[in-house]
């Protein structure tokens, strides 16, 4: 049984995953195994895989159940006490996976570590650092686009980090879950995180930890998709795990919010097929929302913390 399973989502990964999976093979911590889990992928990185990876296990699914499905399904058969979910888009320093690990053995509080994620094609720019969450449910990356000067070299508490080049604690996915799939892509690392604060689990950046993702060459062939899943996973996030007593307190700031953004695609940018999706996904998500407040009930019944505890960390890069 490894130490750590780590687990790679791909798509039409045939041109990416040879970058990602040589960096693996450098890394300084040698305890894992490998899961990739294709999603219906129509290149030939399943022929790549076989001719060039056999070390790596590959679950092939029929059909795109986007970066949720996809990373649940190699979760679900990992053996590791740690479990590493990667995109295929990213290299990784080779001491990534040893000082995430470390981190987690040293912070039995935490149950996930992120690294520093910097920018494939502009290596001194951040990627990001971690997730912010704000009273309004708006979800930031921190970080992001900034030039690093060394600034962000310390260890630190974030609210969440992105499922992009992390790790986690197995035992907390037992406690609380996988990855909520009716997200399919984007905001489902962000729900995660929301639920781990909720059960009492805290979340590390670890800047010794370093990767380089090369951001959005998965989605980015997928035109509008990123806009109507935003919009639409927006929308369930927010109803899904913000506490009533702060949508309460800030009901007016984030219906502000909601109406202005909602305005704004409108009357300012109607002429766009951008408009188009985002209109979509907001219906989308609104028409969830039954379904969600009936998720609600199963997250609450997991939570030890108090709601003031989690305002605390909200509008804060650093916690």
């Amino acid at each position: 049984m490894p130490a750590v399973s780590v687990v790679i989502p791909s798509l039409d990964g045939e041109k990416l995953l040879p970058v990602v999976l040589e960096s693996l093979s450098l890394q300084t911590f040698r305890d894992f195994d490998i899961i990739v889990v294709d999603n219906a992928s129509k290149d030939g990185s399943l022929e790549l895989l076989k001719s060039r990876y056999s070390v790596v296990q590959v679950i092939a699914l029929q059909r795109n159940l986007g970066f949720a499905g996809a990373v649940n399904r190699g979760i679900e058969i990992s053996t590791g006490e740690f479990v590493s979910v990667l995109n295929n888009d990213i290299e990784l320093d080779p001491r990534w996976l040893e000082e995430l690990r470390t981190a987690l053995i040293e912070h039995p509080e935490a149950g996930a570590a992120g690294p520093k994620m910097m920018m494939y094609f502009e290596r001194n720019r951040i990627n990001i650092l971690g997730l912010r969450l704000n009273r309004t449910g708006e979800v930031e990356l921190i970080g992001a686009g900034e030039y690093d000067h060394g600034q962000y070299d310390q260890m630190r508490h974030v609210f969440g980090v992105s499922a992009g080049a992390a790790l986690y604690r197995r035992k907390m996915f037992d406690e609380i879950g996988l990855f909520d799939e009716q997200f399919f892509a984007n905001y489902e690392d962000a729900d995660i995180a929301f639920r781990a604060q909720l059960a009492g689990y805290k979340a590390l950046y670890v800047p010794a930890a370093v990767a380089y993702h090369m951001v959005g060459s998965t989605i980015r062939r997928r035109k509008y998709l990123s806009t109507y899943l935003n919009n639409r996973n927006r929308i369930i996030f927010l109803w899904k795990n913000m506490q009533a007593e702060t949508v309460e307190k800030h009901f007016l700031t984030i219906f502000r919010r909601e109406v202005g953004l909602l305005l704004k695609r409108i009357f300012l940018n109607f002429y766009k097929l951008r408009t188009f999706y985002y209109l979509k996904g907001t219906v989308s998500g609104l028409m969830h929302i039954p379904g969600i407040l009936q998720q609600r009930k199963k997250i609450r019944a997991l939570q030890r913390v108090t709601a003031e505890y989690i305002e605390s960390i909200m509008d804060r890069d650093f916690v």
